[in-house]
């Protein structure tokens, strides 16, 4: 089994809250976070939590958020911009789903006109 990391910028805490909805409507529960959004999440127990901050043992001993989105695969470049959306208004949201079911999570992610999106190699 693979597991593919998915990362989405969204301007808006409405759309963010909407892919929320719509993943827990097909079944996933604890794979995705947010981070911008303190907002109770709609049933998901991880979402309204910062990964960051309850994760960064997790990545190594990682002491930012740079560092953590860098261990996932991301370019620190293109981290340091998904964490400027975020500290601007946007919210973020962080998956790791099995990579069968990636595209279906793509999909639903795309239908909310995210502000950027990646897959990290990690």
């Amino acid at each position: 089994m693979s597991i593919r990391t998915i990362i989405s910028l969204f301007n808006d805490k409405e759309s963010s809250r909407q892919v929320l909805k719509e993943l827990y409507d097909v079944g996933f529960r604890n794979e995705f976070w947010i981070d911008g959004d303190t907002t109770e999440g709609w049933g998901n127990e991880s979402a309204g939590t910062n990964p960051f901050s309850s994760s960064k043992n997790q990545y190594g001993g990682a002491k930012s958020e740079t560092e953590v989105l860098t261990r996932l695969g991301v370019a620190e470049e293109e981290a340091r911009a998904f964490l400027d959306g975020v500290g601007t208004g946007g919210v973020m949201l962080i998956g790791q789903v099995e990579d069968a079911r990636a595209q279906e999570v793509l999909d639903i992610i795309g239908r909310h006109n995210p502000a950027r999106t990646a897959q990290p190699a990690g």
